[in-house]
C-alpha cells in the first residue's frame, strides 16, 4: 500500500480549499466495512457505527477467554502467572527500554518546532476548557489507581522487600525516601508517557489527516493501505483485548477497595466475591449512563465530580496531618526523582533475577529477610511491581489514548503534552507524597522510629527488637 502520509495536508486553510481532503483522496480513503444502525428518526437520533470484523472478532476472543476462566479458574490463573513470570524473565529489558525511548521522544517533540502543530486545523479551537479537559483525562487515566495505591505502595516499599531495604546498612530515613522515589517512578513520566504517545498519534492522524480514530491509523506510515485489510483489523482487535485486561485490572482493584471500605464502616457488609460482583454491576451501570449521555454531559460532569471529591480528600489529609512535613517531603522527593531518574528508568534487576549473590559480609542484624531473596533484594520484585505496572499502563493506552485524543482537538502538541503528561505527573506526585508520606509517617510512629515519637522511644529497628 501507499506509505507515508499523503501530500494532501490540513496544515493551512487555503490548502484545504484548493485540494481534496485526506479522506477524499482515493488512495487513502477509509476503506473499512462499516455497519451503521440508527435508533429513531431525526438529526439527533443516536447512531451505532462499527466494524463487524473487529467487533465480532473481539467478542469471540473475549467470550472464549471468559469461558476458559469459568471452566478452569485455577488452571487459567496458573497459566497467566506463569506467562507473566516468563515475560518478566525474558523481556524486562524491552519493557524498561521502550518506556525510556518513548519518554525521550516526547521530550524531544515538546521542545522541537513540531510542538506548535495543532491536533486539527489551524483554525480549530479546544472544545473544553482547561479544567474540564484535565479532569476528564485524569479521571480516565488513573483515578482508581491513585486511591488504591496512594498509601499502600509507598508503605509497602518502605516495609517490604526491595533492593534498597535488603541493604543492611541503609538508614531508616533513606529507606523511607527510596520508597517514595520508587512510587514516583511507577506513577511518573514513564507511566504517563504511553498515554501521550498514543493520544498524540491518534489526535494527529485523525484531526490533522482525516483518518479514522482507531489504533490501526497510527500504523499507516508503516504499512499504508494494509491498515484497511486483515493487518489493520488484527491491530484493532488486539487493542480491544488489551483494553479489556486493563479495565479488568482497574475495576478489580477498585471494587476490592470499595468492598473493604464498606466492610470497615458497616460490618454487616462482608468482604466477599458476591458483593464485589454487585459493585461491578453498579459501577458498570454508572459508566454506561455516562457514556450514553455523551462527553459533554455524562463523562465530563462525572469526571469533574470525581476530581472534586478526590481533591477534597487529599486536602483533608494534607491539612489534618502535618502539612509542613509533607511540603518538605514533596520538595525533597522531586529532587531525588530527577537525580535518580536515569538509574531508576534503566534498572532491570539483572543481578537480582540471576544467580544468587553470596557477596554479603554476614548478617549484622540490620538486614531484613525476605522469601525468594538474594543479598541484593527479592528476585521476584520486578515481576510484581515494575513489569506489572508497565503492562497495566500499556494495556490501558489504546483506550485512554483514544479518549484523550478525542477531547483534545484544537490544542497544540505542546499543550497536549503539558495537559497529558506534565500536569498529571505533578499531581500524581503530590497525591503520593500526601497519602504515601502520611502513611509512612504513621508507620514509623507506630513502629517506634524517632519521628515525632516520645522521648525514650527506640530509634531504630535493631533497638526496637532488643
Amino acid at each position: 500500500g501507499q506509505r507515508g502520509f499523503p501530500e494532501t495536508r490540513l496544515d493551512h486553510e487555503h490548502q484545504t480549499a484548493q485540494r481534496p481532503s485526506y479522506r477524499q483522496n482515493k488512495k487513502t480513503q477509509d476503506k473499512d466495512t462499516w455497519i451503521k444502525v440508527k435508533f429513531g428518526e431525526g438529526r439527533y437520533a443516536p447512531e451505532l457505527r462499527f466494524n463487524p470484523i473487529v467487533s465480532f472478532g473481539s467478542i469471540i476472543l473475549v467470550a472464549a477467554f471468559v469461558v476458559w476462566c469459568i471452566i478452569d479458574p485455577i488452571g487459567a490463573g496458573g497459566n497467566f502467572t506463569a506467562a507473566k513470570t516468563w515475560i518478566t524473565d525474558k523481556f524486562t529489558w524491552l519493557y524498561i527500554g521502550s518506556q525510556d525511548v518513548w519518554a525521550v521522544v516526547v521530550i524531544l517533540i515538546y521542545f522541537s518546532k513540531y510542538g506548535k502543530i495543532k491536533l486539527g486545523k489551524d483554525s480549530d479551537e479546544p472544545e473544553y476548557n482547561n479544567v474540564s479537559w484535565f479532569t476528564m483525562l485524569f479521571a480516565c487515566g488513573v483515578g482508581v489507581g491513585l486511591f488504591f495505591y496512594g498509601v499502600a505502595e509507598p508503605v509497602y516499599h518502605y516495609t517490604g522487600g526491595n533492593r534498597y531495604s535488603a541493604d543492611r546498612y541503609s538508614p531508616d530515613n533513606t529507606l523511607a525516601q527510596q520508597a517514595i522515589n520508587l512510587t514516583f517512578y511507577h506513577w511518573g513520566i514513564h507511566g504517563w508517557v504511553v498515554y501521550v504517545i498514543v493520544g498524540m498519534l491518534l489526535g494527529f492522524v485523525s484531526f490533522r489527516k482525516g483518518m479514522p480514530m482507531t489504533m490501526k491509523s497510527c500504523f499507516y506510515p508503516l504499512i499504508g493501505d494494509k491498515i484497511y485489510s486483515w493487518p489493520g483489523d488484527m491491530i484493532d482487535i488486539l487493542s480491544v483485548i488489551t483494553t479489556l485486561f486493563g479495565v479488568c485490572t482497574s475495576l478489580g482493584l477498585g471494587v476490592i477497595q470499595v468492598n473493604a471500605g464498606m466492610n470497615y464502616i458497616w460490618e454487616s457488609i462482608e468482604k466477599k466475591t458476591e458483593n464485589e460482583v454487585i459493585l461491578i454491576w453498579c459501577i458498570t451501570a454508572l459508566a454506561t449512563v455516562s457514556v450514553v449521555t455523551g462527553l459533554g454531559n455524562g463523562i465530563r460532569r462525572i469526571s469533574e465530580i470525581c476530581f472534586a471529591v478526590g481533591m477534597f480528600v487529599m486536602l483533608a489529609v494534607f491539612f489534618l496531618g502535618d502539612p509542613w512535613f509533607l511540603l518538605n517531603l514533596f520538595t525533597q522527593s522531586l529532587g531525588y526523582y530527577f537525580q535518580w531518574i536515569v538509574q531508576l528508568g534503566t534498572h532491570s534487576d539483572a543481578f537480582e533475577m540471576g544467580e544468587p549473590s553470596y557477596g554479603g559480609a554476614g548478617d549484622s542484624g540490620r538486614r531484613r529477610e525476605f522469601e525468594d531473596t538474594t543479598s541484593d533484594g527479592p528476585a521476584n520484585w520486578m515481576d510484581g511491581w515494575t513489569i506489572f505496572y508497565w503492562g497495566w499502563w500499556i494495556s490501558w493506552s489504546p483506550f485512554v489514548g483514544t479518549f484523550i485524543a478525542k477531547i483534545s482537538k484544537g490544542r497544540t502538541i505542546r499543550q497536549f503534552i503539558n495537559g497529558a503528561l506534565t500536569a498529571p505527573v505533578l499531581y500524581s506526585f503530590l497525591w503520593m507524597v500526601i497519602f504515601g508520606g502520611t502513611g509512612i509517617q504513621m508507620e514509623r510512629q507506630s513502629a517506634g522510629v524517632a519521628f515525632a515519637a516520645p522521648a525514650g522511644t527506640p530509634t531504630s529497628w535493631t533497638e526496637l527488637s532488643m
